[in-house]
């Protein structure tokens, strides 16, 4: 893996003498001084005084130019200088029209090959030239809607999203990723960048206030670049370093005792610690959250601290970051396949443990728990995102039924909420937000083991008729930034009906006419419209392999009409809801589409695809198959 090429410690200078005999430590790039090294050290932390050497690869270019360029008009202010000019955000356009509008790679052919796969007409238009996103502070006052106002589906027929994802020619997870970070708003991380830095203070402030030890000069990239990184972590030993070292040695332990089942060499201590080092963890975190959080938001961003979780958690948002946020070649893609492949065995063995351990059925007791569990979910996705038969094969038949089998043996698919007061106070509001963990992780769990069902053919895991638990909150809940501004969206959501369980939502999906009206129908959200879907087609699945006969194919077709009048009336007053853009949400019509057809072939006669037997698979090759004959007749 490549390394992020800059550090959160640059070089400590200016050492100047205070009257009364006060040691002074001058920051190096504007006018602060602190009276004590350790302040220095948190104040120089700070990723608005971090020089970036590295240009992230998706959607931080432009982040990480306005986080400089504001510390360079406060600096300019204060010593009456010119505010410097904005420059030009990004590189002159190389890809053509669809391949710069997907994020994807272009091989710069006229047609590309991309081009050709799809089917689409390649051009190469003049690159308008981008203008400057908003500032952090500017996006966390007034967020702005994604510009794209129509959902996928309809720009490019009825299957435009499914017929890039299951393709083997296009890069499926980057794309789906590359997209939300095009279209999400910066996020205010001033909050998480503040528990960075109490995280990152020395355990032992008396060394660094004594001066035990310099730092070395702060080079930017390139072997100079981690022994930095080694001797600030060796001489100012942090909470987060010394949490990364104890996740590299329990790394390095669980690869030896995989050697014997592996081709791979055992992890090297020093190959790790490049990797896990201080330095790349603020822009780590940065990237889990901007882009990949939206499509598995089961961490809860605005009170998230990495120098307050589990081990396991911090592995997975750390590696999650890392795979979205560098450019790989192949051998330093192979070396960090090994790497996660590792992380997945010390995550699942975490997991393993869970069920044989009592725990009180409080979601503030199970935080340890609820964080092995949300850890895994994420492995599990970025697993699934390499494109690996194999890979895939371990996550669909071992480590997805792990764990499918712990949270049902923890009863969180029964789990009910509290009702939510009139106000909240602060340790309200977390003891809901450790209610609605436990929610989302029965959800999301859900909707992994629905994407088996619909992509692989797998048996589903869950049944729809267990899911007796509440749905999650909407995304503008769950994203609050405070208990007050909780209460204030809660407030004005107290007239919605609640939503019914997602067995009871399904059952009255199978049962209610089309002309009836559906009285819980504005309650729901774009992410629960997905969950219903993929209940749906989980239905559709199992009725077709013959495991629920009493279950007619005319009753999936109603659920599924009945669905498509909820989404049709939810899109209509959400088109400008900026978290309709963000995830896999935004794509579920294509979902009920891909239901739509399978029902119809399926009463039709003569027509036989391999997608529509009960046999499981790995390769995605007969998903593909039918959805490229479906974008030919139903487009």
């Amino acid at each position: 893996m490549v390394r992020v090429g800059f550090s959160l410690h640059p070089q400590l200078s200016h050492t100047i003498v205070l009257p009364r005999l006060c040691i002074m430590f001058q920051c190096s790039h504007c006018d602060k001084g602190y009276q004590r090294k350790t302040h220095l050290i948190r104040h120089e932390a700070t990723p608005a005084l971090v020089e970036l050497s590295f240009l992230w690869e998706i959607f931080l270019k432009d982040l990480s130019r306005e986080v400089t360029r504001r510390h360079a008009k406060a600096c300019a202010k204060k010593h009456d200088q010119p505010i410097p000019e904005a420059g030009k955000a990004g590189r002159k356009r190389q890809s053509c029209d669809s391949c710069f509008e997907a994020k994807a790679a272009c091989d710069k052919k006229l047609p590309c090959s991309r081009c050709i796969s799809l089917g689409r007409p390649c051009n190469f238009a003049a690159q308008p030239s981008p203008s400057p996103g908003p500032t952090c502070s500017e996006a966390a006052s007034s967020p702005s809607p994604p510009t794209t106002s129509q959902p996928s589906a309809r720009r490019d027929g009825p299957f435009s999203f499914l017929r890039h994802f299951a393709s083997p020619s296009v890069q499926k997870d980057r794309l789906a990723i590359g997209e939300t970070g095009k279209h999400s708003t910066p996020r205010n991380l001033a909050t998480l960048y503040s528990h960075i830095e109490d995280a990152l203070i020395p355990s032992n402030p008396l060394s660094a206030f004594l001066g035990f030890g310099e730092y070395p000069s702060n080079p930017l990239d390139g072997d100079e670049g981690f022994l930095s990184d080694y001797l600030s972590d060796a001489l100012f030993p942090s909470k987060l370093s010394n949490q990364l070292t104890k996740i590299t040695a329990e790394l390095v332990e669980t690869s030896k005792s995989m050697g014997i089942r592996s081709e791979n060499p055992e992890l090297d201590i020093m190959q790790l610690t490049a990797v896990f080092g201080v330095s790349n963890i603020s822009v780590f975190v940065s990237v889990f959250f901007h882009a990949f959080h939206w499509h598995l938001p089961i961490v809860h961003s605005p009170s998230f601290d990495p120098g307050a979780v589990s081990n396991p958690l911090l592995l997975a948002i750390f590696l999650a970051g890392a795979a979205y946020s560098t450019a790989m070649d192949d051998t330093t893609a192979s070396s960090s396949s090994w790497i996660i492949d590792v992380a997945e065995e010390y995550i699942f063995r975490q997991v393993s443990h869970l069920s044989i351990v009592p725990s009180p059925m409080d979601p503030a007791n199970l935080l340890p728990t609820v964080q092995t569990l949300q850890s895994a979910l994420i492995i599990e996705m970025l697993q699934f995102a390499r494109d690996d038969l194999s890979t895939r094969r371990r996550i669909r038949i071992i480590r997805h039924p792990c764990l499918v089998s712990t949270v049902r043996s923890l009863g969180i698919f029964q789990l009910k909420r509290s009702a939510i007061p009139d106000g909240c106070d602060d340790v309200t509001w977390k003891n809901l937000i450790a209610e609605e963990m436990c929610l989302r992780i029965a959800s999301w769990a859900f909707l992994a083991d629905g994407f088996l069902t619909v992509c692989l053919k797998n048996h589903p895991a869950i049944s729809i008729f267990e899911m007796n638990c509440n749905f999650p909150w909407s995304a503008d809940l769950w994203e609050a930034e405070s208990a007050s501004a909780f209460s204030k969206i809660a407030a004005a959501r107290s007239s919605e009906l609640p939503l019914p369980p997602l067995r009871e939502v399904a059952t009255q999906l199978l049962e209610i006419p089309q002309t009836a009206p559906i009285s819980w129908s504005l309650s729901i959200s774009a992410e629960h419209l997905l969950i219903l879907v993929y209940a749906i087609n989980s239905l559709a699945f199992q009725t077709r392999a013959g495991l629920l006969p009493y279950l007619l194919v005319e009753k999936i077709g109603l659920a599924a009409e009945n669905w498509k009048r909820i989404w049709d009336s939810v899109i209509g007053s959400l088109d400008d809801d900026q978290y309709l853009h963000l995830g896999y949400p935004k794509h579920a019509e294509e979902l009920w589409w891909l239901l739509k057809a399978t029902l119809d072939v399926t009463e039709q006669s003569g027509n036989s695809f391999p997608y529509l037997d009960s046999t499981a698979t790995d390769d995605m090759g007969s998903l593909n198959e039918f959805i490229q004959w479906c974008h030919r007749n139903f487009s």
